[in-house]
């Protein structure tokens, strides 16, 4: 019996691997294979980290394969596009991507063009009527069965490669788990990445292993709702899954994200206190601080709820760092709303916030109701909120003048080191007796601005 030449399994979890009709490659008419030099990739990501995550196991797939990822897109034979549709923009993104995919495809025959991600899980076969030129759109949760279909059309080696992993940076995203249950009203993940479905425990610890073993020294850990991670046999949940990470030899610092406020426990939060190579670091969207509109959201808690989680762990774990996401101009949202929302940003004094303007998604509840703040409305809010915020960051950043901090070294340069600290700040340090990438240097903080600190390392 002849070896079959299916790449290996990687795990990424979801939906069975069944076929849907066209949902992986578009009939071409010749039907023979592609010539041996069709066998180079790129990959074009947009989005979240998640979508990061996914190209990056799609690379170690395709590679397995006999594919070789190239980083000029000149060179490829196929060029993929991992997308987002969280909001309009990042689809406009994505579109004016492919418009400029057209021309590359057709300067040399035998080009192809693949999406993937979010946009192409909402559009579906729809993508082939809005754009000719597409050639494959396929699920992540199904990335095996896009991969074995391209080898069909493609003629390649997977012993060439060896079977070879694509080598990470120091630091890797790590799915641990898929989908969401909690169907806010703003929100589309639920509709084109599905209901939550975790990786089993022992999964995750294979591959983080794995990346050990290649240079990766920071993990994060991640999810739409990555604090609702339950291990599909045991039950374990994701304080156990932090200290199984945390044990792998070669790993020095574990991050997650993105959390959500209900499901914060005193197990997280000890589990962020008492591992050692957990960071302190908690990043919790609380979108609004009007209860009225967190309701309409769907987001079932409230201000003072959210207020008083923040509180605790702050008492809990010292230097703890909190990040978050905001929403301007929901629907119906009033200037006093909105000034509830500038207030909480005061009063809890976070060290990053992100801040986006409503945009209405298909299918969910939120898109029924007018969006009534008229897009420079939702830009001056937005405004309002970074002048505060950048007052606020540089007051917290201006906290740790005259402090000694870790710092993981990810560039190395011109007698100075760029890296971040534990809690997930920016750092640049004089190295007058150099230092190398991938170490963890200690420095004396002696500047400090907005948005980083400055300092000398100490040796």
């Amino acid at each position: 019996m002849a070896e079959s030449t299916a790449p290996p399994r990687l795990r990424i979890p979801g939906a069975p691997l069944t076929f849907e009709p066209h949902a992986f490659s578009r009939p071409r008419p010749n039907g023979h294979k592609r010539p041996p030099s069709g066998q180079r990739f790129h990959l074009w990501v947009s989005g979240c980290q998640m979508n990061e995550s996914d190209a990056d196991y799609l690379s170690q797939g395709l590679t397995a394969a006999g594919f070789s990822a190239v980083p000029d897109l000149d060179q490829a034979d196929l060029a993929i596009l991992v997308t987002c549709s969280v909001r309009q923009n990042a689809e406009q993104k994505a579109y004016g991507r492919f418009r400029e995919l057209k021309a590359w495809k057709r300067a040399r025959p035998g080009r192809a063009i693949a999406i993937t991600g979010c946009m192409a899980n909402k559009e579906k076969d729809r993508l082939y009527e809005r754009l000719p030129d597409l050639d494959y759109r396929f699920d992540m949760r199904q990335y095996e069965a896009f991969i074995q279909d391209l080898q069909g059309e493609y003629e390649t080696d997977p012993a060439q490669t060896g079977g070879a992993i694509l080598q990470h940076g120091l630091t890797a995203y790590v799915p641990v788990i898929f989908g969401c249950n909690e169907v806010c009203s703003f929100c589309i993940v639920p509709f084109v990445r599905g209901t939550e479905r975790s990786r089993p425990l022992t999964d995750v610890v294979e591959d983080v292993t794995r990346f050990a073993l290649q240079g990766v020294r920071e993990v994060t850990l991640l999810g739409q709702t990555v604090n609702s991670y339950r291990d599909p046999r045991t039950k374990a949940g994701l304080s156990d899954l932090l200290e199984a990470v945390e044990r792998i030899p070669g790993i020095w610092r574990v991050r997650f994200l993105t959390s959500h406020p209900r499901h914060v426990h005193d197990d997280l939060l000890l589990a962020i206190r008492d591992l050692p190579r957990v960071c302190e670091h908690l990043h919790l969207p609380f979108q609004s601080a009007d209860d009225a509109i967190l309701k309409q959201m769907r987001r079932r808690y409230t201000t003072d709820e959210y207020r008083a989680i923040i509180s605790h762990a702050r008492d809990l774990i010292p230097d703890l760092s909190v990040s978050t996401d905001v929403i301007v101009g929901y629907p119906g949202e009033t200037e006093e709303q909105f000034q509830k929302t500038l207030a909480l940003l005061e009063e809890i004094k976070f060290d990053v916030v992100h801040i986006q303007g409503f945009s209405p998604r298909p299918r969910t509840t939120a898109a029924l109701h007018p969006d009534d703040a008229a897009p420079p409305e939702k830009k001056r809010r937005i405004n309002v909120l970074l002048d505060a915020q950048r007052r606020i960051a540089e007051d917290a950043n201006r906290r740790w003048l005259g402090r000694t901090v870790e710092v993981l070294v990810e560039r190395a340069e011109d007698a100075e080191v760029t890296g971040r600290t534990r809690q997930n700040r920016v750092i640049i340090g004089a190295a007058p007796l150099g230092a190398q990438t991938g170490t963890v240097r200690r420095v004396l903080v002696e500047q400090a601005t907005a948005w980083q600190l400055r300092g000398q390392v100490l040796n």
